[in-house]
């Protein structure tokens, strides 16, 4: 059984749904076809059919898992404990103004111990850089009473992050 919308320009294919492509034309009621009800004629509306699912899905113990490649973190050294210990110290030092360069050293440090299927990456950003979107995030947040942030500012130190990491 297959799964149209309700204008019949899309179908369900069991994960996703895709423009219908089949010949027939979809049903669909003209100005002319429906009758006006008139005020002593009652209206009586068909019944609603439920629909059953278009496939079944298969239980958790049923699905085989591609492994997606190995990966690892190393943690040699002084390990991330004593790393974040000191961005902490630095941000409660400088009131807050440190963050970006704690942030960074922490990163630094975490990409350094990183394998992905044997291979290394590296955080290639700056400290200047964070730091620059920082204080854009902190005057947009203030000016706008926080909007900026809640729904865009959150996401800007991350993307930034995410943009300059590299393989090694």
């Amino acid at each position: 059984m297959e799964q149209l919308s309700e204008d019949g320009k899309w179908r369900w294919n069991g994960t996703e749904w895709v423009p219908n492509e089949s010949t027939e034309p979809t049903p669909s009621p003209a100005a002319e076809d429906v009758p006006v009800a008139a005020e002593d004629v009652p209206v009586v509306e068909a019944p609603i059919a439920t629909q059953e699912p278009v496939q079944a899905m298969p239980s958790m113990a049923d699905t085989s898992v591609v492994p997606a490649g190995d990966w690892a973190i190393q943690t040699a050294e002084y390990g991330m404990f004593f790393t974040k210990l000191l961005g902490f110290l630095l941000k409660v030092i400088t009131l807050g103004f440190g963050l970006p360069w704690a942030k960074c050293m922490v990163i630094n440090k975490w990409s350094r111990n990183v394998r992905i299927d044997g291979r290394r990456i590296q955080f290639t950003g700056t400290p200047m850089g964070l730091f620059g979107i920082w204080v854009k995030i902190c005057i947009l947040s203030i000016i706008t009473l926080t909007l900026y942030y809640w729904f865009a500012g959150y996401k800007q130190v991350a993307k930034y992050i995410d943009s300059h990491i590299t393989w090694a």
